[in-house]
This record gives C-alpha cells, sequence and structure tokens, in this order.
C-alpha cells in the first residue's frame, strides 16, 4: 500500500490539514500503515505537486495560516483507479521470527523473555483495538458498506494479532516443556 493512497481516500473524505490529517491517520488506519509527520507533509507536497490535491490557504488570528488539502477530480481518479487493482500478498517482515531462526543457542530462559515481550506488546495492542475510541472511528464511516468494511478491517487486525498472540504462548510453552525435558540448543554441540 502506499501512503500516497491512504491520504487521497481520507482527502476524498473531507479537507484536511497536515496536522488535522495526521491525527485523523493515527486514529484510523496506524494499526496496518503507519506514517510519520514528516512522511505526511512529504507526501503532500508530492500530491499538490502531481496535481491530485489542491491547497487551501485559511487564515487564523490566534496562530500561523493553516494549509487545507483538497482532493482533485484527477486525485479522485486516481484513488478509484488504484481501489479498483488486485493486491497482492503484503511482504513479511518479522524481526522475532529472524531473531528465533537463530535463537537456538540462547539459554531458554531468554528466549521465552523474547516470546513474553512480543506476547504483551500484542495484548496492549489487542487491547487498543478493543478501545471504545478505535471502535469509534467505524462510525465515522460515509456508508453503511464503508463501516461495514472498516469493521472488516479491524477484525483483520485484531484476528492476525490474537494468532500471533496464540503463536507466541504456544512456542513459549514449547520452549518450557523442553527445558523441563532437559533438551537445549547445546544438542548439536557449539
Amino acid at each position: 500500500m502506499s501512503l500516497k493512497f491512504a491520504m487521497l481516500g481520507f482527502l476524498d473524505m473531507e479537507p484536511f490539514s497536515g496536522y488535522d490529517l495526521k491525527k485523523f491517520f493515527d486514529a484510523g488506519v496506524n494499526f496496518y500503515w503507519a506514517a510519520t509527520h514528516s512522511q505526511i507533509y512529504r507526501t503532500l507536497g508530492e500530491l499538490h505537486d502531481q496535481g491530485l490535491v489542491d491547497i487551501e490557504t485559511v487564515p487564523q488570528t490566534d496562530a500561523p495560516n493553516k494549509k487545507v488539502y483538497h482532493i482533485t477530480e484527477k486525485g479522485k481518479r486516481e484513488l478509484q483507479a488504484w481501489v479498483a487493482t488486485p493486491s497482492d500478498l503484503p511482504p513479511v517482515r518479522h524481526e522475532l521470527l529472524v531473531k528465533l531462526s537463530w535463537a537456538d543457542r540462547l539459554p531458554a530462559a531468554r528466549i521465552t523473555a523474547l516470546l513474553e515481550d512480543y506476547a504483551e506488546k500484542l495484548a496492549a495492542r489487542l487491547a487498543l483495538y478493543a478501545s471504545p475510541e478505535r471502535r469509534a472511528t467505524i462510525a465515522l464511516g460515509r456508508t453503511e458498506r464503508e463501516r461495514l468494511l472498516w469493521n472488516a478491517i479491524l477484525e483483520n487486525g485484531v484476528a492476525v494479532y490474537e494468532a500471533e498472540r496464540r503463536w507466541a504462548l504456544q512456542t513459549i510453552a514449547g520452549i518450557k516443556r523442553l527445558a523441563e525435558d532437559g533438551a537445549s540448543g547445546s544438542e548439536r554441540g557449539s
């Protein structure tokens, strides 16, 4: 996915300043696509250069003038074309799996500590997904079908993180069982 299209999607809903776009972005899609302030502002500049958004300067008396970005008709067409394109499987970059590939030499307690830390992070993320604020963003959908799709996206995140947590806990149990049985990574020799 491209940040460009996530931003065009939000701007298709309503015009946003970069600051408001970042807030809405964090509340809406940060669990499956993260972006920093600098990435958002850089992308807004690129979208403007490509003629996909227009900028409106809104005067403010108590703060610097605000730039509000509006999607153009060209931006809407490009967003629609991208949405209609079939998607590939997402690339997998799972740092913990790479670490576990060579964790055989670590003591069992260190391996389980890595997995327990990961499981705790997953539990925290699941709590965030269950929060009233996260669920409330679904209500911002413009149509019943859009709300259904946003809920399906959230449920996908929940299912993925629940499966990851279940896997981590099962792996912890397996490592502990092996440690109790006296098996370790030293079986192959160092």
